[in-house]
């Protein structure tokens, strides 16, 4: 499929040096094949720190389509890793219309319980969400089970930390909800909660009935400090938590 890209990421200041590495990479790689980076809006970094993470994806997305002639908005965030052909492989599993947004596979942290003298646990998560409306308990939950649903699944919702989003899609999300209104949080009205500004996008985007979906074959890994989440790491949890429950029952029977 062709198509020229705008790759925009946010960063506090400095950048995993697993991400630098990786976006050289794909640089150098998309020079060398398919020149579907731009000259001028090729690479977007923009400083952002914690705060500033809506407002910095939202200007991504408004110099993507108001100052660049690129088809495709990729963000990838500055403390993941990924693979040379990352864009291209997700620009192979989109489509302007049918699937205009398409995340990676990625990981995020997610609390699991608590921990003696008042800590607590966390175990990763896919960045692959499906709603949930349990009456108060309404938002997005992940979906543990996503080997099971083939390469590249519809979602109600995905996170941003690998994301390739089509100008059409991010035009529609402007013609309905306002100018720089794509990643605002939104709260939901029933319940009170209030989203992130990923999942946020999400919702805009389920508003304007764009389909959301995962290419699960497109890796990356997310720098957690001295912890790195991907693939490997998430099956190896969960071969524990498995374990742990047969011990269990045996221990039991």
């Amino acid at each position: 499929m062709t198509g020229k890209v705008a790759f925009g990421y946010l960063h506090p200041g400095e950048m995993a040096s697993c991400f630098v590495d990786s976006m050289v990479d794909m640089l150098f790689f998309d020079a060398q094949t398919h020149g579907r980076f731009l000259h001028s809006h090729g690479k977007m970094g923009k400083r952002a720190g914690s705060a500033g993470v809506v407002d910095g994806r939202n200007q991504l997305a408004r110099v993507m389509l108001d100052e660049s002639e690129a088809d495709w908005l990729l963000m990838i965030d500055s403390d993941m890793g990924f693979g040379h052909d990352t864009c291209e492989r997700l620009i192979e599993s989109a489509h302007a219309h049918d699937r205009p947004i398409m995340g990676g596979l990625c990981f995020a942290f997610a609390q699991d319980g608590a921990a003696s003298f008042y800590g607590a646990r966390w175990r990763p998560a896919p960045t692959l969400y499906d709603w949930h409306d349990g009456g108060d308990d309404v938002g997005f939950v992940p979906r543990f089970d996503y080997m099971d649903g083939g390469r590249v699944q519809e979602v109600a919702g995905t996170g941003a930390a690998c994301i390739l989003i089509h100008r059409l899609a991010l035009e529609a999300i402007r013609d309905r909800y306002g100018p720089d209104q794509w990643f605002e949080p939104v709260v939901h009205p029933g319940s009170g909660r209030k989203f992130s500004e990923d999942l946020s996008f999400c919702v805009r985007a389920a508003g304007c009935d764009l389909p959301l979906h995962v290419d699960t074959s497109v890796k990356t890994t997310h720098n957690k400090g001295a912890v790195f989440y991907d693939e490997e790491f998430y099956f190896a949890d969960l071969a524990g938590r498995r374990q742990g429950c047969d011990l269990l029952r045996s221990t039991s029977a």
